[in-house]
């Protein structure tokens, strides 16, 4: 009887293991699915900010003769 008590106690302890990795697993995933979206979208918004700097380059390129630069101009409330 103690073996069969010894192998039932095993059994017990493997079927909370194979749970435990279950629910491991599982977090696993979730986590890696998260993490591309988060690199997905830190793309698109370096894609978004490289469009934007162009603009301003684009902007500050075109703009009238003998107008100051964006970059030296002060802020209104100086």
């Amino acid at each position: 009887m103690m073996d069969t008590d010894k192998i039932e106690a095993l059994e017990r302890r493997i079927a909370v293991l194979e749970e435990r990795l279950t629910h491991q697993t599982q977090t696993l995933d979730e986590m890696s699915e998260q993490l591309h979206l988060a690199e997905q979208a830190r793309e698109t918004l370096n894609r978004n900010q490289k469009a934007l700097l162009e603009r301003v380059q684009e902007v500050e390129d075109t703009g009238p003769q003998g107008a100051p630069s964006l970059q030296d101009e002060k802020p209104p409330h100086y």
